[in-house]
């Protein structure tokens, strides 16, 4: 009899979800995507979620920060989408532009926690506004994180640029304009065996300015602009979401 991991894999690997892209171009959000409306994600973060701040441009999909107009749980108010289907392994790809400021994450991910910090798994790409050429690839089991820490060539912050990451059972391949940057192998990567949705966000603290400094709310609003979201089963040898 296979043991529970051993037998999500082997189902998974047998009706493994559709691939899609997603250019955002259309009048509507297509139905794959779940957004993030009236909570927050944490005691650390300065964000609550809020339906609003997620909008569609002819650029694509906006996610907008900007400072709380009346009370509620959070100072600020921001934007974030996440798929309502799991994938358990595959390829994740995004292509965006960043805002600058301090105090600011634009992260693009995959998470579940379904029954407590025991069952934590989670795939981060996360660029910080305050230095916006450092990329944080991190991965986190049950409440503990791996970070690998990549200088880009480029300012994320002036244009459009892609970030992705193949997620096999004993690795992570992590992509850069369809450059491979790294790969994170051994360690706990084996332990990242549940199925995980996908998502992308703008957030800030305040709570952590040694990490991401200090935000200036009158540097407000701050937009994330996400050209594309797409997903494949397996590294396909190219960018899905390249022009």
């Amino acid at each position: 009899m296979l043991a529970p991991s051993a037998r999500a894999q082997t189902e998974a690997a047998n009706a493994a979800p559709a691939p899609f892209v997603d250019r955002f171009d259309g009048p509507i959000l297509d139905p794959r995507w779940r957004v993030s409306d009236r909570w927050h994600s944490g005691d650390w973060f300065s964000t609550e979620w809020r339906a609003s701040q997620t909008t569609l441009s002819e650029s694509g999909l906006v996610l907008t920060l900007a400072p709380r107009v009346g009370e509620g749980p959070k100072p600020y108010i921001s934007g974030e989408i996440a798929t309502r289907e799991e994938y358990l392994y595959g390829y994740f790809e995004t292509r965006f532009r960043m805002p600058r400021g301090n105090g600011l994450v634009a992260a693009f991910f995959t998470f579940t926690r379904p029954d407590g910090q025991a069952t934590w798994n989670e795939i981060d790409m996360e660029l910080l506004g305050r230095d916006p050429r450092r990329l944080e690839l991190v991965y986190h089991v049950a409440g503990q994180a791996n970070l690998q820490v990549i200088n880009l060539p480029f300012d994320p912050s002036e244009g459009f640029h892609t970030y992705g990451f193949e997620w096999r059972p004993n690795r992570i391949r992590w992509y850069v304009d369809n450059r491979l940057v790294h790969t994170s192998r051994g360690g706990r990567v084996a332990e990242l065996n549940r199925p995980q949705r996908m998502f992308a966000s703008l957030w800030n603290s305040e709570r952590m300015p040694r990490w991401l400094g200090v935000i200036d709310p009158a540097e407000a609003p701050w937009r994330m602009t996400v050209s594309c979201l797409a997903y494949a089963p397996r590294y396909p040898g190219r960018s899905l979401c390249a022009e």
